[in-house]
């Protein structure tokens, strides 16, 4: 009887020795992949965000990456990116810097002040997305309605058909109801039903989860019609704007910028 108890405590002892020398192992690996792996957000693979372009959960996904491959000031989370904007190309695979992010909607800086018009002022001649740098134009009344106007103070009239005013960045886009929509198409004469909808409706975006509209409106398919257009502007500058509204037709047209800076 003490021979069958000393053999039923040694194989006892040997599977606890056994059970904790595996516990200890699985222990001591996943210590060492926590000091050599840890997650990281990179964006999704054949998917590349275009600047300004709000970050759906489509776009991005969370991995875990060796930890002396990732990179200093990585995301780690998602929630550190998913809403946010990038302030140039992000291409598939490629770790997301917070450095390049931007989540101040376009903030004025320093000597800039933040002013928005209704579209019934302003007519955009191309397709136009929230961050995009553009031209803007007055094109002017007929000679004979000028006539009976002062000369501008502002800005000096050098042709008799259009005038270059300045450059700048358009900073949002927003329907009837002040929501965010992003991007507008140029429509001289709008549909019906596509009026009557940004009059009583406004925007549709509770069809939507938040990030599906995000990117529906940026993808050039607004969930309702665009209504106020905003730049950041020098004081300079918003008065040459207002004024030039007396003589003409402001307009105002899409332009690339290049990496050092010039346009296109």
């Amino acid at each position: 009887m003490k021979k069958r108890t000393l053999i039923a405590v040694g194989f006892f002892s040997l599977l606890l020795a056994i059970g904790s020398f595996y516990l200890a192992t699985n222990y001591i690996d996943s210590l060492a992949h926590e000091k050599l792996f840890a997650p990281v957000v990179k964006v999704a693979s054949q998917t590349e965000i275009a600047p300004y372009e709000p970050i759906t959960s489509e776009d991005v996904v969370l991995v875990q990456e060796e930890a002396d491959e990732i990179m200093d000031d990585a995301a780690t989370t998602l929630e550190q990116v998913i809403g946010k904007r990038a302030m140039q190309p992000l291409y598939p695979g490629e770790q997301v810097l917070q450095q390049k992010l931007k989540d101040g909607h376009l903030l004025p800086e320093k000597g800039f002040a933040r002013y928005e018009f209704p579209l019934t002022a302003i007519m955009p001649v191309t397709e136009l997305r929230k961050g995009d740098y553009v031209k803007v134009w007055i094109k002017y009344r007929p000679q004979t309605e000028l006539e009976t106007l002062p000369t501008p103070t502002t800005f000096k009239k050098t042709n008799s058909s259009a005038e270059l005013l300045f450059q700048s960045q358009l900073v949002t886009v927003k329907d009837n109801n002040g929501i965010e929509i992003y991007t507008l198409k140029p429509r001289l004469i709008p549909q019906g039903d596509q009026i009557s909808d940004s009059l009583f409706n406004g925007s549709e975006a509770q069809k939507y989860t938040d990030g599906e509209r995000r990117y529906r409106d940026y993808r050039a398919q607004p969930s309702s019609l665009a209504a106020y257009i905003g730049f950041n502007l020098t004081d300079q500058q918003y008065m040459m704007l207002t004024e030039a509204m007396n003589y003409g037709t402001i307009q105002i047209g899409h332009i690339t910028v290049t990496k050092e800076g010039g346009t296109q």
